[in-house]
């Protein structure tokens, strides 16, 4: 029942985009994509092909064993370190600087110059208060204000 007819270039794109991802096996296929593969194995020899290749594939890589535990990977990877790496948990392994007293410094200067800035600027805060002070009073001055305008508290 399978006919002679090739794939679309499409067709055979996705199948074996498909096949390379999840392999020959029919249970490992995504289930939106399942009825579709099934019906181009049925009818195309191409399709077929294709998937025994990918088949082909699984089997050798069922044969390979796999590598149950990586611990002794990990360590033989960081043994070969420039770094020494201590295992042992602390706060220290995440401190990217060798002491504190480099990054303590560096608050320090950013502190003080700080409270250098404060404490000489009031002059010129209070200068700057003054003027849009003034400023505002020339404008009300200005202003003529109408007799139903309320002068005082409102009780």
């Amino acid at each position: 029942m399978t006919d002679q007819t090739p794939l679309n270039q499409q067709d055979k794109e996705q199948l074996q985009f498909l096949l390379d991802c999840y392999g020959a096996y029919e249970h490992h296929w995504p289930e939106e994509n399942r009825a579709w593969m099934l019906q181009l194995m049925e009818v195309s020899t191409e399709a077929q092909q294709l998937r025994e290749h990918a088949s082909e594939l699984d089997n050798l890589l069922d044969l390979t064993p796999s590598e149950p535990d990586t611990n002794h990977l990990m360590d033989a990877i960081l043994a070969t370190s420039p770094v020494p790496i201590n295992k042992e948990f602390s706060i220290w392994n995440f401190w990217p600087y060798e002491s504190i007293w480099r990054p303590l410094s560096a608050l320090t200067t950013a502190g003080a110059f700080g409270l250098m800035l404060g404490t000489s600027s009031p002059n010129w805060i209070y200068n700057q208060d003054n003027i849009e002070l003034q400023e505002a009073y020339v404008a009300f001055s200005e202003v003529s204000f109408s007799s139903d305008f309320l002068e005082g508290e409102i009780n």
